[in-house]
């Protein structure tokens, strides 16, 4: 299961995320990440291949964070980057994608 075993409220189950150290050089915690990812609010394709996904939510006091994790196999994610969410991705937030 992955990615596209979402419910309505963007929550996601039986991920297996990889979290490289580069995710956090800016100061975003794995607790933040992990929380972020599994309460995710919209995400956007940046690239198709490799599959590169922008994910934005909030972490578990309410920061708003980007997150951009690579895969193309929704079991096994590799996050790459993560920080607070910058204003060319607000839009994110101002929609809510379930269908994965």
């Amino acid at each position: 299961m992955g990615l596209k075993n979402s419910d309505k409220n963007g929550t996601i189950y039986c991920m297996e995320f990889i979290i490289l150290d580069s995710a956090l050089k800016h100061g975003v915690t794995r607790q933040s990440i992990m929380f972020c990812l599994l309460h995710f609010h919209n995400y956007i394709v940046l690239t198709e291949y490799p599959l590169k996904r922008m994910f934005a939510g909030f972490d578990h006091n309410g920061n708003a964070l980007e997150i951009a994790v690579l895969g193309d196999d929704d079991d096994h994610l590799v996050v790459i980057h993560a920080m607070k969410l910058r204003p060319q991705y607000y839009y994110l937030l101002e929609e809510t994608s379930y269908e994965l």
